[in-house]
């Protein structure tokens, strides 16, 4: 005879569970993470594009940026901005709380800079 081999049903229930808490962290924090690659992308674009302009008028140029990709995390004034002749660099280190369930909450600390040089 033939002994039948498989997933039990409390093994089917761990691995369902395991799966969905899986799954809730991943909806979760990728929006975290989708929000530091576009404040990643504004800062080397600002970076390239700012040679000359007034630290102002970066973060001016940030804040409509940001509004257009919907980030919420990080503020024109949060940006480092510092530069001379040709060379702009942008930084900017942020941290962002997602919660999870509960009282438990995940942190994630961000840091991202461009430092473009311009040629003309």
């Amino acid at each position: 005879m033939y002994r039948q081999a498989g997933l039990s049903f409390i093994g089917f229930l761990v691995v369902g569970i395991l799966v969905a808490l899986l799954g809730i962290l991943a909806i979760k924090t990728v929006p975290a993470y989708m929000e530091f690659f576009s404040v990643k992308k504004i800062i080397n674009t600002l970076a390239k594009e700012g040679a000359g302009s007034s630290p102002q008028d970066i973060r001016n140029s940030f804040a409509k940026h940001a509004d257009i990709e919907y980030i919420t995390s990080v503020k024109p004034d949060d940006l480092m901005v510092t530069g001379s002749s040709g060379n702009v660099a942008i930084s900017v280190s942020y941290e962002k709380v997602v919660p999870v369930v509960g009282n438990m909450s995940l942190l994630f600390s961000f840091d991202a800079s461009s430092n473009a040089k311009n040629v003309d």
